[in-house]
């Protein structure tokens, strides 16, 4: 089966708001323009798909997954995915440009849930064959439906400040989300918490000392295990995560405040001013203070 490639356009507006809401009810096909439900696509976009009712067999890169009212799993872009099958479905779906996000990544990431949800259950999906996947009941859908509700409503009459509420109750969702996966307490879900917690500490606590032992400690992993793990999720050792996430931050201070810079290096753990000075020349192509002049 060949794999179409969906266009943006068909999602998003033009000069509008990067996230987008569509629903599925029953099985009858293209229920939308750009309708790829039942057709083997990809997109450089992420997808939150939320199940309400009835079940199917979706497929995502190569291995079919038996799926039903209550699941809650996200297609990260550039993932070949499909219902091969659907048995009274219904369903939504959030679409979402991640860099729209950017602004809100730190807060977001402080929350154990949202890494484990969000950066870990896609990349092991398979090796866990989706029994590390979110699944709520009824009773907490309820209040998830109302949300989704809105921000469908929202879609449909295009009033001024839409966007701005499809933001809102996207992140709000995703809060949502992320306190329910830390609730789950299968095996397989705990693993991935955990990396999702390591994260979050690293997010919170970038100031303190941390070591290789250290972090394998909360992770509760071998660090020739850990290591291979969360550079393939994050892009990064742990320990030059905790260096982008010191040189962000200090580069935020740079920017709102007024701080020497000796002061916003031991803020940001950086004890030696200088090793800061050359650390951030390196990842940012500028010294601290350039940085701060070129944005005055």
């Amino acid at each position: 089966m060949q794999t179409v490639i969906a266009n943006r356009a068909d999602f998003f507006p033009k000069d509008g708001c990067p996230i987008a809401l569509r629903t599925i009810q029953g099985d009858q096909p293209s229920q939308h323009e750009g309708d790829l439900t039942d057709i083997r696509h990809t997109h450089d976009f992420s997808e939150l798909v939320i199940i309400t009712a009835g079940g199917g067999e979706h497929w995502i890169n190569g291995a079919s997954y038996q799926v039903e009212a209550g699941d809650i799993f996200l297609i990260q872009g550039n993932t070949e995915h499909y219902f091969q099958k659907r048995h009274n479905l219904d369903m939504y779906n959030i679409m979402f440009d991640d860099s729209y996000l950017k602004d809100h990544l730190h807060s977001l990431r402080s929350l154990s849930g949202f890494n484990a949800f969000f950066l870990f259950e896609p990349t092991y999906r398979r090796s866990h064959k989706f029994k590390s996947r979110l699944h709520i009941g009824p009773e907490t859908m309820l209040p998830l439906e109302t949300e989704l509700q809105r921000m469908v409503e929202e879609t449909k009459d295009e009033r001024p400040g839409a966007d701005l509420i499809l933001l809102a109750k996207a992140l709000e969702i995703f809060v949502f989300i992320s306190r329910e996966y830390s609730r789950i307490r299968n095996p397989m879900a705990l693993s991935l918490f955990r990396l999702g917690e390591l994260i979050s500490l690293l997010e919170k606590r970038y100031r303190e000392h941390w070591t290789i032992e250290k972090i394998s400690r909360i992770a509760a992993m071998a660090p020739s295990t850990l290591l291979p793990v969360f550079r393939k999720v994050t892009g990064y050792s742990p320990i030059d995560y905790l260096l982008h996430v010191r040189l962000s931050k200090a580069a935020e201070m740079l920017l709102k405040t007024s701080a020497p810079v000796s002061e916003i290096a031991q803020e940001c753990g950086f004890p030696d001013s200088n090793y800061f000075s050359r650390q951030f020349r390196r990842h940012c192509g500028t010294s601290p203070r350039d940085y701060r002049k070129s944005h005055l």
